[in-house]
């Protein structure tokens, strides 16, 4: 999945690169007691800067994958274990959403627990089984990965997907912009 990864790696480019042309750096909200590798400074009123770190070690699925006796599809392992970083608000085709990432172990292990919740839900309702990397502004919109054929959607929370974004994640990921 190197091609999830450079596509990533350019959307946290592009991403650092517009908030230094308006002489900011993108900023999330401060966890106390992390000592998130992505961090930078102090945080000022509940939010810390931060800029993407490569993840050493890359995050492991292999135990989501266990306990749900189902692969993940390898383009969603790759965009969240590539780097430790804050979340990305982006705009896809007029739409406007938060693609996911991880700031650090335990919080790569809270993504986790909601994949599998999420796997469990879609199975539960007998539904294709989808993977979330991220929300739209809409309340209980999800950006989602069809776990079967890569491709990127829209759906609501405990819906199918209504509507199809891209054919894999790395196509969709090379069209996004900084928000």
């Amino acid at each position: 999945m190197n091609e999830v990864k450079a596509a990533l790696t350019q959307a946290h480019r592009a991403y650092a690169g517009y908030y230094k042309s308006m002489g900011q750096q993108p900023t999330t909200e401060y966890v106390d007691g992390w000592q998130a590798p992505c961090y930078v400074g102090a945080p000022v009123e509940g939010f810390i800067a931060w800029h993407a770190v490569e993840q050493v070690p890359a995050t492991d699925f292999s135990h989501v994958e266990q306990a749900l006796q189902v692969p993940l599809h390898g383009s969603v392992k790759a965009f969240f274990s590539c780097y430790w970083a804050g979340d990305l608000d982006v705009v896809f085709q007029g739409h406007t959403f938060t693609l996911l990432q991880v700031q650090l172990p335990e919080d790569a292990e809270r993504l986790q627990q909601n994949l599998i919740g999420h796997v469990m839900m879609k199975q539960r309702l007998k539904q294709p089984i989808t993977l979330f990397i991220g929300v739209g502004t809409e309340e209980d919109l999800i950006l989602t990965v069809n776990n079967e054929t890569g491709s990127v959607g829209l759906e609501y929370v405990g819906k199918e997907p209504h509507e199809l974004l891209a054919s894999d994640l790395a196509s969709f990921l090379e069209r996004v912009e900084p928000a």
